[in-house]
């Protein structure tokens, strides 16, 4: 097959329509010189049959001139001629579409649809026309693999693959293909087909699996479509997939004659996949038992990650005990769970906890990692030599550490806890009345959220609400005042319109700037808990994100801050950090890991919840009392209302509507 392109083109939008032009133009008279002389040119039915296109490319040039001028008529009358002087004329059109496909000319690929077009009307004309048996797999081989899927209608019907006979040929043929599982997309292309096609000759899961496995999202959307029944045998074929037990997958790849080594299977990208699909389609979590599994384990990671490494060697017997309570609701009765717990514990080498979780959980010798097994025996042997160092500092360490984070001094008497809906509107008007006593700029009212990750429920990327935090400075009487808003409670008694409202109060305040840390991450959370907050939440016209203020001052002036050193100075830019800068000591998150979910709240949630709203607006009173010290001009203006890229504004929005709808 001779591939070649053309540098000829004129109009890259050719449409397919009437023309005035007449035989007896220049070009109509070139077109029968052209045919003429191709005619004698050596050429026989065994050409045809081999497939042998040279004999028509100077016609099929000429065909694609008269295209690009707009001369439809003479192009029909040459294409006509050629196809009704050959004795296979099915062949003919093949080969005219194989050529245009085979090209990397994409102006060529057009005149698919109007070639399948002019040969109708000629087929019509002469009812004798028979499809040749012989090209029918080329048709699948070839035209299929290269054409849009906008021309498979097209083609399908031309060469008449839905007749009975032709339907078994292209189920034989697509099935053979799959199994072989050489060119992904080309199976993609096939599966469309057979989409077309409206059948169900082919398993689900033999057509999806080979889709999944190559991360062809597009072709698996377009096959699933708002179908809930395949929808749902989909996300059961992922969760089939990503079972930890390799046996049943191996039998599952088997069973439709899937040839891939089930090692090979990026079980990452699955989990990811699948809690998309999970919450696009809004399935229930616990419906698919293996995903529910990888959600559980991916959560007790996080809680490991929390205790060990973020609260790092801080030790509070309240949030131990809350942390060891959601341990136990997360695992229950689940052995493989169990046991997963106690290769965490060895992978932070905490043997002590190890041990003591295992006995627990009555776990047996051989079910345990070596490394507990081996400190259970020690520890039965009285030899105390091997034991690790116990994760309880000892109470001066704990002083020490305490000593060493910024915890300013919060008094349980100023916090206002809110959890019927007739509290809102008093408390928010204390805070709205105190612009009168305030400077030069409206008050600073501190926003934080607390939330909580329920994996038994829901995703793992899913952040429930449990507390919305409001921290702000009384000029007048020198005092904080601090509010929690118990949302798990107040969501029960808002509708939409107070939802709505109370949004609109907090985020475009008139009354007060309200200062954020990372808005975008709280938009997120807000939106999918309370997707009528999303007018407000977009428009943020009260809101200063100290993020960015941080990003800021780094960039221009970072001697504001009075502990930045350029040679010590940390990457980091979380909140924890910019605390540092401003008062030399990181933020306290000794309550963490606490469990938000439960109430009522102790009251050492309660001081640590209002923390991260109060520090904010510590960290903005310094800031403008060093930007006045260091006589740098400064003016809050200039960060007050959150400016959205792009693609952040149409995924809040693109989430807020989904979530409406559903």
């Amino acid at each position: 097959m001779i591939l070649e392109s053309d540098d000829t083109d004129h109009d890259d939008n050719i449409l397919f329509g009437n023309d005035t032009s007449t035989d007896d133009s220049e070009h109509g008279k070139n077109s029968k010189t052209v045919f003429i002389e191709s005619k004698k040119k050596p050429s026989n039915t065994q050409s045809d049959s081999s497939y042998n296109f040279s004999n028509y490319l100077e016609i099929y040039e000429q065909i694609y001139k008269f295209y690009c001028h707009d001369e439809h008529k003479q192009w029909q009358l040459l294409f006509s001629d050629i196809i009704k002087q050959s004795s296979t004329p099915y062949q003919i059109l093949y080969m005219f579409l194989d050529h245009t496909l085979s090209t990397t000319n994409n102006k060529k690929h057009k005149m698919v649809i109007p070639f399948i077009e002019q040969f109708k009307q000629i087929k019509s004309l002469n009812k004798n026309i028979e499809l040749d048996e012989t090209i029918k797999h080329n048709i699948l081989l070839k035209i299929c693999r290269r054409c849009l899927f906008s021309q498979l209608e097209s083609i399908i019907d031309i060469f008449d693959l839905r007749s009975i006979d032709n339907r078994l040929i292209v189920i034989n043929f697509i099935n053979e293909q799959i199994e072989q599982h050489q060119d992904i997309i080309f199976i993609s292309q096939l599966t469309k087909i057979l989409k077309l096609f409206e059948i169900n000759a082919i398993p689900f899961e033999k057509i999806i699996i080979p889709l999944i496995l190559k991360s062809q999202w597009e072709t698996i959307k377009f096959v699933v479509e708002d179908n809930k029944i395949l929808q749902r045998q989909l996300l059961q074929t992922i969760d089939d997939l990503i079972s930890t037990d390799k046996t049943k997958v191996r039998c599952l790849l088997a069973e439709y004659s899937i040839g891939i080594n089930s090692n090979y299977i990026d079980i990452h990208i699955l989990k990811r996949a699948a809690r998309k699909l999970l919450k696009q389609y809004n399935f229930d979590l616990h419906d698919f038992p293996n995903l529910a599994m990888h959600e559980k384990i991916s959560f007790l990671k996080t809680l490991f990650v929390r205790k060990y490494l973020e609260r790092k060697n801080i030790c509070d017997n309240e949030d131990d005990e809350s942390w060891s309570e959601q341990i136990k609701e997360l695992i229950h009765d689940n052995r493989d769970l169990q046991i997963k717990l106690i290769d965490l514990f060895v992978d932070y080498t905490d043997l002590d906890s190890g041990d003591e979780w295992a006995r627990f959980y009555n776990l047996e010798d051989f079910e345990i990692p070596e490394q507990v097994r081996i400190h259970r025996q020690n520890i039965l042997k009285n030899d105390t030599i091997t034991r690790s160092i116990s994760i309880k500092p000892s109470i001066c360490l704990t002083k020490q550490l305490k000593d060493n984070i910024y915890k300013p001094t919060i008094l349980l008497s100023d916090i206002v806890y809110i959890e019927t809906d007739s509290d809102v509107d008093p408390f928010l008007n204390r805070f709205e009345c105190a612009r009168c006593n305030f400077g030069s700029h409206l008050p600073f009212v501190g926003f934080d959220c607390e939330t909580f990750m329920d994996p038994t429920q829901r995703t793992l990327n899913s952040q429930i609400i449990s507390t919305i935090q409001l921290a702000s400075l009384l000029i007048s009487r020198n005092q904080y005042l601090y509010g929690v808003f118990d949302m798990l409670a107040l969501r029960l008694q808002f509708d939409i319109k107070s939802l709505a409202e109370l949004a609109q109060r907090l985020f475009c305040s008139r009354d007060f700037i309200l200062l954020t840390y990372n808005y975008a991450c709280d938009t997120s959370s807000l939106i999918e808990n309370y997707p009528s907050m999303n007018d407000a939440l977009m428009q943020g016209t009260a809101v200063i994100d100290l993020f960015r203020v941080q990003q800021y001052i780094l960039e221009h002036c970072p001697q504001v801050f009075p502990y930045y050193d350029v040679l010590l100075n940390s990457k980091s830019r979380g909140l924890s950090e910019l605390v540092r800068l401003c008062f030399g000591r990181p933020l306290d998150k000794s309550m963490q890991t606490s469990d938000w979910r439960k109430r009522p709240l102790k009251q050492a949630q309660l001081i640590y919840s209002v923390l991260d709203a109060r520090v904010l607006v510590d960290i903005a009173l310094l800031i403008e009392k060093r930007t006045h010290s260091l006589q740098i001009p400064w003016s809050w203006s200039n960060f007050k209302g959150y400016i959205w890229t792009n693609k952040a504004f149409k995924k809040r929005v693109g989430m807020s509507q989904k979530l409406e709808n559903s």
